[in-house]
């Protein structure tokens, strides 16, 4: 029998570390996809060292850059890799405007254009009971979608603006995905970590000593924040289950009213049409998004 990866992007990070090392645990087959390897390889040693699993594989993957993730998606296909799940957990909240590879705004690059991309990439390995898990956050709720997700000027950038408009279109993207892939028996959902202690709450400012004294002992360790996702992606009582919001181990339908926003429709075209455009450029050919 062929083994079935779990594929955790942002493995690195701290709940990436908390879901690699828990499926480890389970004794599954584990690919890190990984920025930077150097900070990578003594996380997976760890790792491997405290589950008694080796089967731990670490490969690069940038998210800000259409190359890399076609590279990745191209190498396991060579491997004839297969996926039983594929956690998409890699995300950054940038202090300043920058820009990925490929022209985009940084957090939207990466958080949710790079994360699409991707997907769609490694559908082809996947296959029925395969499960898709996205990290979405509570800033979703005040995300909003207009006609400047793709190009809001740099001098009116705002991290957390940038960040809960990733996040609120990463949910837009679960609902409609699980919807086209119900038929193939793949599981597609969102997972809700919570406040978690992770760098991505450093604010970079004089309240980070208050914060770190103050706020940081009442929200949820890497590992709380990472059983929503874990649940999602391992759990028997999770098959079958698509569309929904994972927290810790309860779900939730995505609502309607999030579902059926106005510009739902606009953003899933404008992104695949956005994508397509890059594609275009690239000197290897992808799926159609």
């Amino acid at each position: 029998m062929n083994k079935e990866y779990y594929i955790i992007t942002g493995a690195n990070g701290s709940i990436g570390q908390a879901l690699t090392e828990a499926i480890a645990a389970q004794g599954q087959p584990v690919i890190m996809a990984c920025r930077n390897l150097a900070k990578s390889q003594p996380v997976q040693q760890r790792i491997i060292e405290k589950t008694g699993n080796t089967d731990i594989t670490l490969l690069p993957l940038d998210l800000a850059s259409f190359a890399s993730i076609i590279s990745f998606a191209e190498h396991l296909s060579q491997e004839s890799i297969s996926i039983q799940a594929l956690l998409n957990n890699a995300g950054v909240m940038n202090q300043h405007y920058s820009q990925t590879a490929d022209g985009f705004e940084s957090t939207i690059g990466v958080n949710y254009i790079g994360t699409v991309l991707l997907t769609r990439m490694l559908l082809p390995l996947m296959h029925p009971g395969s499960r898709i898990v996205t990290t979405t956050s509570l800033t979703r709720y005040i995300g909003k979608i207009d006609d400047t997700f793709f190009g809001a000027p740099p001098h009116k950038y705002k991290r957390f603006e940038a960040y809960s408009k990733s996040k609120l279109a990463l949910t837009l993207y679960t609902a409609r995905l699980a919807q086209e892939l119900r038929p193939r028996g793949i599981w597609v959902n969102a997972a809700d970590p919570g406040v978690v202690d992770t760098d991505m709450i450093t604010m970079h400012s004089w309240v980070d000593p208050l914060a770190n004294r103050f706020f940081r002992p009442f929200i949820s360790t890497p590992q709380e924040g990472a059983s929503g996702a874990l649940y999602a992606a391992t759990a028997p009582e999770a098959y079958g289950v698509t569309g929904e919001i994972f927290k810790k181990r309860k779900h939730t339908p995505i609502p309607p009213r999030v579902v059926h926003l106005p510009k739902a429709l606009w953003l899933y075209e404008e992104t695949g049409k956005r994508i397509t455009e890059v594609l275009a450029k690239q000197p290897t050919s992808a799926p159609k998004t």
